[in-house]
C-alpha cells in the first residue's frame, strides 16, 4: 500500500527535470517555440508589460577589432574604399567612429558611374544605409576637411549578421546557447566601441589642456610686460617731476 502511495505522489515530488534522469526521452526543459535570441523583451516577471527598446545606431554594429578597419585620414585628404552591390536593390550599410581630438569627418558614397548618391557631413560617429538603384562597385570615401589627421574605425557587419541563429534550431538549449553567444558578442562590441569613444575623449581633453596652458602662459607674459612697463613709467615720472606736472 505504501509503495502505491509513493508511485502516485512521485509526479508531484519530482520536477520535470528530475524525470530526465529516470527517462532520457523526457526533456529537462520545456521547448519555447516563441523564443527569439534577438528579442530584448524581458522574460519572466513583468514580461507582459509594454516594452520600448532603446534606439540603437552604431551600437547595432560589430566593432570587434577582427571585424572592423581602423585607418588614418591625413589633413585635407580622403581615404576611399569599395563596396559591391551585386544586384539592384542590394543594401549597402555600415558604421564609423572617429577617435581623434578633432572628431568630425565627412562621408560620401558614389555609384559605379562616379556620381555622388549619399553624403553625411561633420559626424563624430554615425551609420549609413543605402539602397543603390544600380548594381556594381560603389566608392565609399571618408573626407577630412581639416588640417589635422584623424583616426577612423569603419565596420560593415552587424551583430546579428555575425551571430546568426538558424530557424532549424529544435533544442531550447541550442537556442539559449545562441542567445548567450549573441549577448557576449554585443558585450565585446560595446567594449570596443566604448574604448574608441574613451580614446577620443582623452585626446579632446589633452588638446583642451594644451590650449589652456598656452593661453594661460600668454596671459602671464602679457601681465608681466604690463607690470614692467608700469614700473618703468612710474620711475620715469618720479625721476622727472616736471614731466609729471605737465601731465597734470
Amino acid at each position: 500500500m505504501l509503495a502505491w502511495l509513493l508511485v502516485l505522489a512521485l509526479p508531484g515530488i519530482l520536477a520535470q527535470g528530475d524525470f530526465a534522469m529516470l527517462d532520457p526521452d523526457v526533456a529537462a526543459v520545456a521547448e519555447d517555440p516563441q523564443f527569439d535570441p534577438y528579442d530584448d523583451k524581458p522574460r519572466g516577471v513583468g514580461a507582459d508589460a509594454q516594452y520600448a527598446p532603446k534606439s540603437r545606431t552604431v551600437e547595432s554594429f560589430d566593432f570587434d577589432p577582427s571585424e572592423g578597419l581602423t585607418f588614418y585620414v591625413a589633413g585635407d585628404s580622403r581615404e576611399c574604399f569599395y563596396q559591391d552591390a551585386k544586384f539592384e536593390g542590394d543594401e549597402l550599410g555600415g558604421a564609423y567612429v572617429v577617435s581623434s581630438a578633432d572628431s568630425h569627418i565627412d562621408l560620401e558614397v558614389k555609384n559605379p558611374e562616379g556620381v555622388a548618391i549619399y553624403r553625411r557631413l561633420g559626424d563624430v560617429e554615425g551609420q549609413y544605409r543605402i539602397t543603390p538603384k544600380q548594381a556594381g562597385v560603389h566608392e565609399l570615401c571618408f573626407i577630412n576637411p581639416d588640417s589635422d589627421g584623424k583616426l577612423v574605425t569603419h565596420v560593415t557587419n552587424t551583430l546579428q549578421s555575425q551571430h546568426p541563429v538558424e530557424k532549424e534550431h529544435v533544442s531550447v538549449l541550442a537556442k539559449y546557447a545562441s542567445h548567450l553567444d549573441v549577448r557576449l558578442g554585443e558585450l565585446e562590441s560595446e567594449q570596443r566601441l566604448q574604448l574608441i569613444r574613451t580614446d577620443r575623449h582623452i585626446k579632446v581633453e589633452e588638446e583642451m589642456n594644451r590650449r589652456v596652458m598656452f593661453y594661460g602662459a600668454l596671459e602671464c607674459v602679457v601681465y608681466l610686460v604690463m607690470c614692467v612697463f608700469q614700473v618703468f613709467y612710474i620711475k620715469g615720472l618720479l625721476d622727472n617731476p616736471r614731466k609729471a606736472r605737465s601731465w597734470v
